[in-house]
């Protein structure tokens, strides 16, 4: 049986299940089915220049309105069962150039796929017990590793196809273990009006534990993954092999200290590699109003890179963690590097402030010192003689319209160090959204 077919099968006898449960226990435990509907619509304008290029006389400018939307419901028989759908589409209007560089049309109607799919089962044999099957989203403390299986559809999904279970221990611990396996294309549920989107370049398959809990008022957290990375042509196989923890200290009423730190070992094709990854960032939450920022953030990030003269590969392996955590724009520039939001060789020294100018809306600025670990085999975009990689300005301002509106504008400059070519060029990005859930 294909994976495909296996997945469905599970899902299937999944329901067919609940749905028998139900009716034996429905009229015994005095219950009527909970269903809700919901609806998403995503609006949101993108503007850049010379992103990918650093080159203002390039021909990468792009401007174009994405318009996302989601249908989904929740069934909840009773207190033990849930079962999750929603259904999502994602069109683009291209304003510059005249027409999507893929498709090779204007606002083309897209795939409608299944964002969401899966059964949750509670306290199973009386257990302190929760089973997640099925397509479902996955985000294990604050994404550093595993939050997004579909890296190549941008932010239109962020699912994983798999299995969850968490237990939960006395005194707030808990315990996670999760199976994942993404394939290249969404090829394991139904589409209409199917582009074969890719959705990782290779397919990717993984497993692992994540533990939580509380050492006193501290919150620590503790992994131990495994990634298979399956040979598409010429990219090869590997195995990634990930231990790492993460940490948040209270070290006054008003100031923490979070931290996380992973190792890496495996291997890519032939090549052995390892990698060195972690970040730290000091907040202050002031508590000050407006001129005055209600919340300080000092941080820094690092993440190794591949030393050219060794036989083995260092490079840090973002895992199921390809998304804009620090930058929404250079995920763009590193997709020239090695591939699209691939955090690798990265160093960032940052501060922020968050300021709330009004009562419902929030203003904040970063700025951060980039740097690369490695210095790269001199190559086009990265034939610079240095290790700088510029200066990075955020500029995100959040408003909550009202119950069910929201929205963000946000801009970033960058200005390239002398990691980049002679000569590169500062760019420009920006982006507006609204967001609308009822």
């Amino acid at each position: 049986m294909s994976g495909k077919h296996t997945f469905l099968f599970l899902i299937i006898i999944s329901i067919w299940s609940i749905g028998c449960l139900y009716a034996e226990d429905a009229q015994a435990a005095n219950s009527n089915p909970r269903l809700k509907f919901s609806f998403w619509e995503r609006i949101r304008q993108e503007s850049w220049d010379n992103t990918m290029s650093l080159d203002d006389g390039g021909t990468d400018s792009s401007a174009y309105l994405r318009l996302r939307t989601s249908l989904g419901a929740q069934w909840r028989p009773d207190e033990a069962w849930e079962i999750n759908l929603r259904l999502t589409n994602e069109n683009r209007h291209y304003l510059a150039p005249k027409s999507d560089p893929k498709l090779k049309k204007n606002f083309d109607f897209n795939e409608v796929f299944v964002d969401q799919l899966n059964v949750k089962w509670k306290n199973p044999g009386r257990l302190p017990l929760t089973v997640t099957l099925g397509r479902q989203e996955l985000m294990l403390g604050e994404g550093f590793l595993i939050f997004d299986g579909g890296p190549l559809d941008g932010s239109r999904s962020a699912y994983f196809n798999g299995l969850r279970l968490d237990y939960a221990m006395k005194n707030k611990n808990n315990l996670t273990f999760f199976f994942v396996r993404q394939p290249r294309t969404d090829s394991l549920l139904p589409l209409v009006n199917d582009k074969e989107q890719p959705m990782v370049e290779q397919e990717e398959q993984g497993f692992g534990f994540y533990y939580s809990g509380w050492l006193k008022k501290t919150g620590l957290e503790v992994y131990l993954f495994r990634k298979d990375t399956f040979q598409n042509g010429l990219l090869p196989a590997g195995a990634l092999h990930v231990a790492g923890g993460r940490a948040v200290v209270p070290l006054t009423e008003k100031l923490s200290l979070t931290g996380e730190g992973a190792f890496q070992l495996g291997t890519r094709g032939e090549e052995s590699r390892r990698g060195l990854g972690g970040y730290f960032h000091l907040d202050h939450k002031s508590g000050w109003r407006f001129p005055l920022p209600g919340q300080l953030t000092f941080g820094g990030i690092f993440l190794s890179g591949d030393d050219p003269a060794t036989s083995r590969h260092e490079g840090w392996d973002a895992a199921f963690s390809r998304w804009p955590k620090w930058s929404d724009s250079l995920i763009y520039l590193q997709a020239r590097e090695t591939k699209v939001a691939d955090w690798t060789n990265f160093i960032s020294v940052y501060g922020s402030l968050l300021l709330e100018p009004l009562e419902k809306v929030k203003l904040g600025l970063a700025w951060h010192h980039l740097l690369a670990a490695e210095k790269t085999l001199p190559a086009g975009l990265l034939s610079g003689d240095g290790r700088d990689r510029g200066e990075l300005f955020i500029v995100k301002i959040t408003y909550d319209i009202g119950k069910n509106l929201a929205g963000r504008l946000i801009w970033e400059n960058f200005r390239p160090g002398n990691f980049y070519f002679s000569g590169a060029d500062a760019y420009h990005w920006i982006q507006f959204e609204l967001f609308f859930r009822y």
